[in-house]
């Protein structure tokens, strides 16, 4: 008992009590002893969505009709694909492990949980386009947080696959050389963690294949807001990339890292001692500029040239006569303006290395495709919309992220015991990251414009 004392003292301390209004009704916290749910994180989430609307406006304006008595409701639906993606399911499958908890239906106002089979066939009966553009239309608000310069950075990546799924086909595949796989190519806004564009391939293709197509969607769901740049590794330095971005003046500048093909170090070879700038200790970056029309190019581009001095290699290793500087190279092409001086391109290319985490956690949600490739995008861009309302949550419940406030647990968590009011319920928000801020998220009056 006396531990219980200690931890409401830590986590109330100086603070007006608060609820979680959601759709259930209201959640507070306090101390209990009752039988607890190990899903009581999910209360600020569901504060959340009921705030925003976002499960309500989906299942208002979906572009099918469940005539059937006995089918689910599209509301139920959408709720237990959005629980199942917020709680890193990787698999429709994964919807099970929600359904033995009967806290979280009652929490969503739901009828029940559905089945993973549910689920399956509600966005296989989907038209891609209906869904693209009925995705767009209910997540079109989401884009209001974005900076004023839209920076995308675009990566792919290999999804190995054993069995004989549509689309799946031999291609690159450094991890299973030889094995059936998929593609996908992704866009996310850089700083944000925000992911507007997604689009599915067979395994057969390079990065830069069906850019173009990816680019002009993702514009299309971002609506007014133009990107400013497009940032992207070696795979996208293709002369066809490079010349879309060239043929209007009002399309997005662009920054991609270059292979070091023979004629890139031939290219790298040209440039004098002289024409290096920047300190020459060990561990130093030097930056030079020149100009580069490689095999295949219709134009010569402007290219920053980057080298890392790694040490002295002396000559008893070498073979040589005299001792000589090892060094790591990089090439970057772009059509930024001259303002944007070599130091400046390196270190905005360099400011790629924080989207890769994002990387990573979209592609676990894209191996979601089920049935035909097209209507399984459709999943796919649904749980990317889900995961940005996740990343929308996160940043507005810390505010004051690095202040001083209550003793934290590992990873940022908050041991907080939540009592559920309305049916005496009892729920276990320790999963919840931010609890304080996220409470007062939800309960402030919010305008239409900042409430996403």
């Amino acid at each position: 008992m006396d531990e219980l004392n200690k931890a409401e003292g830590i986590q109330l301390a100086g603070e007006a009590e608060f609820t979680f209004p959601t759709a259930g009704g209201r959640v507070r916290p306090s101390v209990t002893e009752d039988a607890l749910t190990p899903y009581g994180g999910l209360v600020p989430w569901a504060a959340y969505t009921k705030h925003i609307g976002i499960a309500e406006g989906l299942a208002a304006s979906c572009p099918i009709e469940r005539s059937s008595p006995n089918a689910a409701p599209v509301y139920d639906v959408i709720q237990s694909f959005m629980l199942t993606a917020l709680t890193d399911g990787r698999r429709f499958s994964r919807v099970e492990r929600l359904r033995e908890d009967p806290t979280i239906p009652e929490l969503f106002g739901m009828e029940a949980v559905v089945s993973d089979d549910t689920v399956r066939r509600f966005f296989k009966s989907i038209d891609p386009q209906l869904g693209a553009e009925w995705i767009a239309r209910n997540v079109k608000p989401m884009w209001g947080a974005l900076p004023d310069q839209i920076i995308m950075d675009w990566d792919s990546t290999v999804q190995p696959k054993y069995g004989h799924q549509e689309g799946a086909e031999v291609g690159y595949n450094p991890g299973k050389p030889g094995r059936r796989s998929f593609h996908p190519l992704l866009g996310v806004v850089a700083r944000t963690r925000l992911c507007p564009a997604y689009r599915f391939r067979s395994g057969d293709t390079v990065t830069a294949t069906q850019w173009k197509e990816t680019m002009e969607d993702a514009q299309r769901w971002l609506g007014d807001r133009q990107v400013w740049l497009n940032r992207g590794d070696m795979g996208l330095g293709h002369d066809a990339v490079m010349a879309w971005h060239e043929q209007t003046p009002g399309r997005p500048k662009f920054l991609f890292k270059l292979k070091l093909t023979n004629g890139v170090r031939n290219a790298l070879h040209a440039v004098r001692d002289d024409e290096w700038q920047g300190p020459s200790f060990l561990g130093s970056s030097q930056v030079a500029e020149g100009q580069i029309q490689l095999t295949g190019w219709k134009q010569a581009r402007r290219c920053v040239f980057e080298r890392k001095l790694q040490g002295l290699v002396p000559s008893s290793k070498s073979g040589e006569f005299w001792d000589h500087n090892k060094h790591e190279f990089a090439v970057y092409v772009t059509n930024l303006p001259l303002e944007y001086d070599g130091r400046a391109i390196q270190q905005l290319y360099r400011e790629r290395a924080d989207t890769e985490n994002v990387f990573d956690e979209r592609r676990g949600l894209a191996r979601a495709v089920s049935g035909k490739p097209d209507q399984g995008t459709v999943s796919i861009r649904a749980g990317l919309s889900i995961l940005r309302l996740k990343t929308r949550l996160q940043s507005s419940s810390r505010p004051n992220r690095g202040t001083t406030g209550a003793p934290t647990i590992a990873g940022g968590y908050r041991p907080i015991i939540v009592r559920k009011s309305v049916k005496n319920r009892t729920v276990d928000t320790s999963a919840g990251r931010g609890l304080r801020h996220s409470a007062c998220l939800a309960l402030s009056p919010l305008s239409s414009a900042n409430r996403w």
